[in-house]
């Protein structure tokens, strides 16, 4: 039997994205429930010498497929190991590699099951044998017409992978219900073809274990935004947000805005970020530097808010995240699947994407929360986040899909 192989870009050698988490997460679920299945790796390579890789992390890693039968095939996608993702020509050259690595084997040792996540891998059907492709999970964690709608070029190529796939009995994983309907209607993809496998986590404790020393100016309180700098992630209508509330008079904790990357210098993005804050006059920390700690910044007794501004979000982990660890309140946008993670007056606060005045309006609803307003939703975050069994959701869906890993199960 030729077990299960595995590609992703985020996860392995390091995480400076919330599809990192959400990698990791699969990969336990698969670890933990099919020890015996034989597990070919194959991580979008990245160099001990990048700005993306993470020692620790890498470490990790490697002890959690230390008692488990696994091969490793690291994936080239053109860059020398310095980046993970890239653009089209990195994608394009990540999911040839791949493909050339699962046709060149023989027939005994060909995968029964292929799970390939995410963008790098978008176009990897068309190139597989035909053997493979029905035989093949893809799992789109974003797409092009989500982030990238003008890069025609991307996008195109995205829909012939998943069009390739879908015809010849492949299918596709959706991660919330909005990527489902994004799927069906932005790709043309029959229902049939696509399963759910939304997102979620595992009762695991934070790995770091720590968090960020704050500013002395976020010591006696402070509200948290984080995410990759990118437009689409809706700093810019925070920023906004914060400036109105200041006008109207209302007292806004400082402001931590993580806008992160991983290269060692500030793009100019985020010193676009920086500038704004200091013309808007925002009381505000601008941190550029992706570190996995931030996430312990969730459960921080100063914590008065965390704030998810999205224009675009294929799922949300950061809602997910916030409530399994305590924090509230989380206002959100309802972008994407935000809609179907926060609830209004229940988990959270919510307002339309791209309006910086809904957006404030939301934020002070979550500012004047009573003491036993927010515990109450502390309690309604974590039974939401607890109710969403990532370790059932995905031993359903693959099992569904290749019934002898049932056999396996523990």
């Amino acid at each position: 039997m030729g077990g299960l192989a595995v590609l992703l870009h985020d996860g392995f050698y390091g995480c400076g994205t919330g599809a990192g988490h959400s990698n990791r997460a699969l990969l336990q679920v698969l670890i933990h429930r099919y020890p015996h299945a034989r597990l070919r790796l194959m991580p979008v390579h990245v160099s001990s010498t990048s700005t993306e890789y993470n020692p620790s992390w890498h470490q990790d890693t490697q002890s959690l497929l230390a008692d488990v039968d696994v091969l490793v095939t690291p994936i080239d996608n053109g860059t020398g190991g310095t980046s993970r993702f890239g653009d089209l020509a990195c994608f394009q050259r990540a999911s040839a590699h791949a493909a050339r690595q699962l046709n060149t084997l023989p027939a005994h040792e060909r995968p029964d099951l292929v799970i390939a996540i995410d963008t790098p891998f978008h176009g990897l059907p068309p190139l597989l044998e035909e053997d493979l492709v029905g035989r093949t999970l893809l799992l789109p964690r974003s797409t092009g017409r989500l982030h990238g709608p003008h890069d025609r070029a991307r996008i195109r190529w995205e829909q012939e992978g998943f069009a390739h796939l879908a015809e010849r009995g492949g299918y596709l994983a959706a991660i919330s219900a909005h990527m489902r309907t994004h799927l069906e209607d932005d790709y043309a993809l029959p229902t049939t073809q696509i399963i759910d496998l939304p997102n979620g986590l595992l009762p695991t404790p934070d790995p770091t274990g720590r968090a960020p020393e704050l500013p002395p100016a976020a010591r006696d309180g402070f509200i948290l935004a984080m995410g990759r700098a990118t437009p689409y992630k809706g700093f810019e209508d925070l920023l906004e947000a914060v400036a109105l509330l200041g006008r109207e008079g209302v007292h806004v904790p400082h402001l931590l805005l993580a806008a992160v990357t991983e290269t060692l210098t500030p793009t100019p993005y985020q010193r676009h970020l920086e500038r704004r804050a200091h013309e808007i006059g925002a009381d505000a920390t601008v941190w550029t530097r992706f570190d996995p700690a931030l996430r312990g910044l969730y459960a921080h007794p100063a914590l008065r808010a965390l704030v998810v501004p999205s224009r675009a979000e294929p799922f949300g982990r950061i809602p997910l995240e916030a409530f399994a660890a305590g924090a509230a309140p989380v206002v959100s946008t309802t972008a994407g699947g935000l809609v179907d993670l926060v609830a209004e007056g229940v988990t959270g606060f919510t307002a339309p994407a791209r309006d910086p005045a809904r957006l404030a309006e939301a934020l002070h609803r979550g500012l004047v929360l009573t003491p036993l307003q927010r515990a109450a939703m502390v309690s309604a975050g974590r039974a939401f986040a607890e109710a969403l069994d990532y370790d059932r959701t995905v031993t359903t869906a693959l099992e569904a899909l290749a019934p002898w890993l049932s056999a396996q199960s523990v």
